[in-house]
């Protein structure tokens, strides 16, 4: 009966842990963000929290966008393509700490988040937050 019981309590943390360990996230969507990448899934939509690691030079040709490098708790990187024809330039800088939703785009550098604007015909929008500022961005 003893040894039930320690079979039972085994089971329950084993399960407790790989529920805690493959769970969506700890709330910073790193997780999600880095089985998409080594899923090598493209077209969801994710929201991913992380530091700014570099502004890249703006892509100047229509739809115009801000891009940047976004590095995850995981220290996944993902390039951030912020289309600013729809939606506000955001002021941010390396060390910035910022939350992103759009969609995910997968690529071997680790892929690229987009649509991070309202949609222009309905579905999922996106936004950017700067958490220095509280300012969310769509």
């Amino acid at each position: 009966m003893m040894q039930r019981r320690w079979v039972y309590a085994a089971v329950v943390v084993v399960a407790a842990v790989a529920v805690w360990r493959f769970s969506a996230d700890r709330g910073d969507g790193a997780r999600a963000a880095e089985r998409t990448f080594q899923g090598h899934v493209s077209g969801v939509i994710l929201t991913v929290r992380g530091e700014v690691l570099r502004r890249e030079q703006d892509d100047t040709t229509p739809p115009r966008h801000q891009r940047f490098i976004l590095r995850t708790s995981l220290g996944q990187s993902i390039m951030v393509a912020h289309n600013i024809d729809l939606a506000p330039r955001v002021p941010l800088w390396p060390g910035d700490v910022v939350t992103v939703r759009g969609r995910y785009e997968w690529n071997e550098a680790g892929g690229v988040l987009h649509e991070t604007h309202m949609a222009p015909r309905g579905g999922s929008s996106g936004w950017i937050r700067l958490k220095r500022t509280g300012r969310t961005y769509r």
